[in-house]
């Protein structure tokens, strides 16, 4: 048996006796309540102890599971080290997104209660985190650092990537709980979660990657319109009408799919548009590299959302917002995939 499946079949059993760990914790007791040996005494400990600094030192570390650093990590990634690897890394990244607000929406179990929570407690209070819009089980922050950190320990196998990766998503998942702002079962769970998406992914790699890459153009694209399809679908149906702020939680997501879907459409199409190489001879071009896609990204991340405020406040229709906002994602994909690399390689930086 090659060593990359004995290695994802103990992510499995690991991850999976993380993920009955938590659920038998949890359903053992009052799920609703979390009043079980280990969630409610953790919280209550953590917020007794509550400090200043360590809230907020806490509170930035928590900082780095949110989707805007993930995108700013990939993009310095695909501009300056392998477009390959950051287009796999993303993929994960999403897919685990989408796992993660649909697990949510099934077992549908609150955090602990707001007073609680960090953020509301203002001799504790360094900065002010945004109100949190999902339910609790399992950690989205856990899940999703742990499985974008634990990608690019696959794809960049050097010890000093496994050692951040595994630090930070440690860190990430600890803080969590720290801010009680989750249960420790929602760590461990998110975390089992993590684990499973990239053992499945060590077991599945060569044959999807290989029929991937033997189809044509054309095909790509409708892998990609079927791959928005079956993300959207469960996070509608799952969410609708099911969870408090459901209108919320779907559109942020559904913002997350549409960039993705521009994006895998963009990464399709640019050997053939653009045909961006990752090679830099000089050290200064790095920097030009981050600038021009800093300037791009927040040209149209930014400029769009400000044009489009100005449409919204004369715009009577309750849906304008949410369909600017995908409009603002669908056009981010190509700038960020083909528009950006472009200038580069025109300007052979």
């Amino acid at each position: 048996m090659k060593k990359r499946n004995i290695i994802a079949i103990i992510m499995i059993s690991i991850g999976v006796a993380l993920i009955i760990t938590a659920l038998a914790i949890v359903y053992s007791f009052d799920p609703l309540t979390h009043n079980n040996p280990i969630d409610e005494p953790l919280t209550n400990f953590f917020y007794n102890n509550r400090n200043k600094i360590f809230g907020g030192i806490m509170y930035l570390i928590s900082y780095l599971g949110q989707a805007i650093v993930y995108i700013g990590i990939l993009l310095l990634l695909y501009y300056l080290y392998d477009k390959k690897k950051a287009y796999r890394a993303m993929t994960f990244v999403v897919t685990s997104s989408v796992i993660n607000f649909s697990t949510k929406a099934v077992f549908n179990l609150e955090r602990p209660e707001a007073s609680l929570q960090y953020g509301n407690n203002p001799e504790e209070t360094m900065f002010s985190p945004a109100d949190e819009i999902t339910t609790g089980l399992p950690s989205g922050h856990t899940q999703n650092s742990s499985t974008f950190w634990g990608s690019l320990m696959i794809f960049i196998k050097r010890w000093w990537m496994i050692v951040i990766g595994s630090i930070i998503a440690f860190f990430i998942g600890f803080s969590r709980i720290a801010l009680r702002v989750h249960w420790f079962t929602d760590v461990i769970m998110g975390l089992g979660i993590a684990l499973v998406i990239l053992a499945i992914y060590l077991l599945i790699k060569d044959p999807v990657e290989n029929f991937i890459d033997s189809r044509t153009l054309f095909v790509k694209i409708l892998l990609c319109i079927a791959m928005c399809i079956a993300f959207a679908i469960p996070i509608i149906f799952l969410n609708y009408n099911r969870v408090v702020n459901d209108y919320e939680i779907i559109s942020e997501s559904l913002k997350l799919i549409t960039l993705f879907t521009t994006v895998s459409m963009s990464y399709a199409l640019e050997g053939k548009l653009v045909n961006f190489q990752t090679d830099i001879d000089k050290w200064w071009k790095y920097l030009v590299r981050i600038l021009i896609g800093a300037a791009f990204f927040a040209a149209f991340y930014f400029g769009l959302s400000l044009l489009f405020d100005l449409v919204i406040n004369n715009v009577a229709w309750i849906g304008i917002e949410l369909t600017l906002d995908l409009i603002r994602y669908a056009i981010l994909g190509p700038v960020v995939i083909l528009l950006a690399p472009w200038a580069m390689m025109k300007l052979q930086v």
